[in-house]
């Protein structure tokens, strides 16, 4: 049976107004989705955007889902931003694309002990190499296949089943196109995982630009993408056989 989890991205998506993002949590903590990330980004950053949410929101975040058996992420790439938030019990952390190559916020993460998604964005293969070379370890580290352009030309999706093949990791696609056709070859392509940033009109009233915005999935649009996947599953499925895509841990 093969299982490819959708791992929901609240991101910065929620503009650092906690009830917003307690909308994107209520949303998660609700449905089947078994894992969820929040972001945090550069100190400099936050000196332009108050995006930023407070560690109780976090703590509380982290309480409700060990309640419910679900996982909540924390998604960095400074390690400035980032040793803040070392004392809070995050399940899981991504290493933003732009962070790959901050050997502190490598070490600070490795500490951590704890599963790592590394998100390659236009990193090669020594890039990536040298990366895992600093983890020193191969359990529990995944790769997340993201290309940040718009232009399917630019997009190569083959490319996962190449890094899974050289680098002998699980594999998985990181949602950054402006359509969901990527997200439905994934049954051709052989993902690992999808990492995908959510956001929703209920949540967003304001006239403002998400961080995320046009590579974002509306939440309301998410079982309609469940829905055409099981469609691509039996068009592809010999019965017999039995093989079915599972989109839930």
């Amino acid at each position: 049976m093969q299982n490819i989890p959708f791992i929901l991205e609240a991101g910065l998506n929620h503009l650092g107004d906690e009830k917003k993002a307690k909308k994107f949590l209520n949303f998660f903590l609700n449905s089947k989705y078994k894992k969820l990330t929040f972001q945090i980004n550069t100190t400099d950053y936050y000196k332009k955007h108050a995006h930023q949410l407070s560690n109780d929101f976090y703590k509380k975040a982290i309480d409700l889902a060990n309640k419910k058996k679900k996982k909540i992420g924390l998604a960095v790439c400074d390690n400035n931003s980032f040793e803040k938030y070392l004392n809070l019990k995050f399940h899981f952390f991504k290493l933003l694309s732009i962070g790959i190559k901050n050997k502190k916020l490598i070490s600070l993460l490795k500490k951590t002990k704890k599963e790592i998604f590394i998100s390659l964005g236009v990193a090669n293969n020594s890039t990536i190499k040298n990366c895992l070379r600093q983890f020193g370890r191969k359990s529990k580290i995944n790769l997340i296949y993201t290309n940040l352009s718009y232009d399917p030309k630019d997009l190569n999706l083959k490319k996962i089943d190449e890094l899974k093949k050289k680098f002998k990791l699980k594999v998985g696609y990181g949602h950054h196109y402006n359509n969901e056709m990527p997200i439905y070859l994934c049954k051709v392509l052989n993902y690992d995982f999808i990492f995908l940033y959510v956001k929703s009109k209920y949540i967003n009233n304001l006239k403002k630009k998400l961080p995320d915005d046009f590579h974002a999935i509306e939440l309301d649009n998410l079982n309609s993408i469940e829905k055409k996947l099981v469609e691509i599953n039996e068009l592809m499925t010999n019965r017999k056989l039995n093989k079915r895509i599972k989109i839930f841990e």
